[in-house]
């Protein structure tokens, strides 16, 4: 899992990673710059990706 987490980070030039209720389950100590998030936050994550502007396609949110 720790090995997922690394590539994860570099894979998307991240900050910090922050891993669902159910994944930090498997870390007796998280990794340095991981962070346990709660799965409630995973939808509005997602749904705030993928919104568009209002009368458009274009994307309000962009992953650089």
């Amino acid at each position: 899992m720790t090995y997922a987490v690394a590539h994860l980070r570099r894979s998307f030039i991240a900050d910090y990673v922050v891993l669902g209720d159910g994944n930090v389950r498997c870390f007796d100590k998280l990794p340095e710059d991981v962070e346990q998030g709660q799965n409630e936050n995973a939808s509005l994550g997602g749904i705030r990706l993928w919104e568009t502007k209002r009368h458009s396609r274009e994307l309000k949110w962009r992953v650089i």
